[in-house]
């Protein structure tokens, strides 16, 4: 019976030597307990993986995953909320086996999941804050298209207007035309009247009102020649402009529309980065 109490003390003691190392060895916050049946034998605390309360010579059964793998033989593992650690930690107990495959004892090993976890709240943070600035694209680029389509209207209500000016320009040439018809019919009409005579007098009062009101018409349809064409300029230089923040709108949607895909992309794969540094429980 010593030689097996013995032996048995001697496999815990190699454990024990081993893993007081393994915290240099992995390069890792880790901390590990040494237990038999019946008490915690040693404790290797980590950098900040430390326990609140000194382990060594309280009972075993207190630490109830480490007297499941001692009963069961098996090994189990878990997440550790924070208690006896200030962060929440990873733990795999190992049951220790002697030679005729008896559980004597057992290793836990416990691993800080700090890192993890504030990545994970990082990435969650930063998923947010992309989502957030996706939809404020969405509006812009909302915007954008809106803007564009009110643009195109004003392009396509400007085109009618210069249309419009150039009817109108047809009726005023047409209108210089009758005017110079109608001073030429004067013109002529006052030579006959004055090859007639005494006899011609009243068709020469006509003839000079109708020279007069030609160059009335002719006059007239200058000035407001003169006016449409600077309407005509003015509409031109106006919708040049408008073409110009057409373009500007377009650019701007297909830029706003490009960033949005791209944060869509760097959301993805931080939805990918959450997923994978999340710690199932």
């Amino acid at each position: 019976m010593e030689r097996t109490s013995k032996s048995e003390e001697e496999i815990l003691e190699q454990y024990s030597e081993v893993m007081s190392h393994l915290k240099d060895i992995l390069q890792d916050d880790i901390m590990v307990l040494i237990a038999n049946r019946t008490h915690i034998l040693a404790y290797y605390p980590g950098n900040k993986m430390v326990m609140s309360e000194q382990p060594v010579g309280t009972e075993t059964r207190l630490y109830k995953p480490i007297m499941e793998a001692i009963l069961t033989g098996t090994i189990n593992s878990s997440i550790g909320p924070v208690g006896r650690c200030p962060f929440p930690f990873f733990s795999v107990n190992y049951p220790i086996n002697w030679t005729n495959g008896e559980v004597i004892g057992c290793v836990a090993i416990g691993k800080s999941l700090e890192k993890e976890y504030k990545a994970q709240e990082i990435s969650n943070v930063l998923t947010i804050e992309l989502q957030q600035a996706n939809a404020g694209l969405q509006e812009v680029a909302s915007g954008s298209e809106g803007l564009l389509n009110t643009i195109n209207d004003l392009i396509k209500k400007a085109n009618e207007s210069l249309n419009n000016i150039l009817q109108v320009n047809t009726v005023i040439t047409s209108i210089n035309d009758i005017s110079s018809h109608s001073n030429l019919l004067g013109l002529n009409a006052a030579i006959e009247a004055a090859r007639v005579g005494e006899q011609g007098r009243g068709f020469t009062v006509v003839a000079q009102e109708m020279r007069k009101l030609a160059t009335q018409s002719n006059e007239s349809a200058k000035m407001a020649e003169a006016i449409l064409t600077n309407m005509k300029n003015a509409l031109e230089v106006i919708i040049q402009h408008i073409n110009n923040l057409g373009s500007i709108a377009q650019n701007q949607a297909a830029a706003t529309e490009q960033i949005s895909q791209a944060i869509e992309e760097v959301s993805y794969q931080y939805q990918t980065l959450t997923d994978s540094l999340k710690i199932r429980t």
